[in-house]
């Protein structure tokens, strides 16, 4: 009795040793879901009977992209119905912030020597590079405007044996394994627009752009400038960002954030004044030009230190 006792907890003993001295295992980072060059391109007609505008939209995936496309989606200001979608492609909307999300569910056969560990199988209905799909669309009562679109191609992220596992992947591989916003290509389009949509990036530099709602220092936001639109014709005195608005404490810097050649303008925003609280998954900003056109973009947030 005594030695049936003792052999598994010696046993035990030693595979707890083995496992605090064992070396950490190499993750293998899956391919990220961005090496897709896609363009959406956008059809409106407007009924004067119901004062509706259709917005209806093709994408094509260029032939040089390295992915198919798996995930599309467009920006919109409210309100919008009537989304449709391809055949093999289903639409929702995300539940903070207005963008209209399609993506490929019909999930095509695995191939006949290919095993089933419970890898997420590739859609039927992808968009494959050198080809376009067209059945995108929705109406809105809003006049045409400029827009972001984003986009995702389709990259096997494989499996994790164990839940450690899954979440060494997810801790080592922020450029493979995120918020959809963190990983899709952005572009641009038309669409139901009432202000013009621009591009932040919370705590630049920083993935996830991770915020701790009881900080009390401060958040910086930049506004990103494209080819399209220059963020230094932003007026500082009307930018507010988060739930509550919160006005920036300076009036703003120019810095290329992000190494594009362009100049942004990256804002102080108070973290008490924005009204983050522990669960947000996105927060906006908002603003005029100096011309007095209005702007907004949003980008993703994780809250830290929520626990209590």
């Amino acid at each position: 009795m005594r030695n049936t006792i003792r052999f598994p907890f010696l046993t035990l003993l030693f595979s707890l040793w083995l496992a605090g001295t064992a070396p950490a295992q190499t993750v293998t980072c899956p391919t990220s879901p961005n090496q897709v060059k896609v363009t959406v391109t956008a059809t409106v007609t407007f009924d004067a009977s119901t004062n509706q505008f259709t917005y209806q939209y093709t994408v094509a995936n260029a032939a040089t992209s390295q992915q198919e496309v798996a995930d599309i989606a467009i920006d919109f200001a409210t309100p919008v119905s009537n989304i449709a979608s391809p055949f093999g492609w289903t639409a929702t909307v995300f539940a903070d912030r207005n963008t209209v999300h399609w993506k490929a569910t019909a999930a095509a056969p695995l191939a006949s020597d290919q095993v089933d560990v419970g890898q997420v199988p590739p859609g039927l209905f992808q968009v494959k590079p050198g080809t376009s799909l067209s059945g995108f669309s929705f109406q809105s009562p809003n006049p045409a405007g400029p827009v972001n679109s984003y986009a995702l191609g389709f990259a096997d992220i494989g499996t994790a044996d164990t839940e450690a596992g899954a979440e060494q992947i997810e801790d080592s591989c922020p450029q493979s394994v995120g918020g959809f916003f963190d990983l899709a290509v952005i572009g641009s389009t038309r669409g139901s627009a009432q202000f013009i949509p621009v591009q932040i990036d919370i705590k630049p530099g920083d993935t996830p752009n991770a915020v701790n709602p009881r900080n009390q220092g401060v958040i910086p936001v930049a506004i990103l400038s494209s080819s399209a639109f220059d963020a230094t014709q932003v007026d500082p005195a009307t930018v507010r960002f988060g739930n509550a608005g919160a006005a920036p404490t300076d009036g703003g810097h120019v810095e290329d954030v992000n190494n594009d050649g362009l100049p942004d303008l990256v804002f102080q925003f108070p973290t008490p004044a924005t009204g983050i609280v522990c669960g947000d998954t996105s927060e906006t900003l908002t603003g005029k030009t100096l011309s007095g056109t209005p702007i907004q973009g949003s980008d993703s947030v994780v809250t830290v230190s929520c626990k209590k």
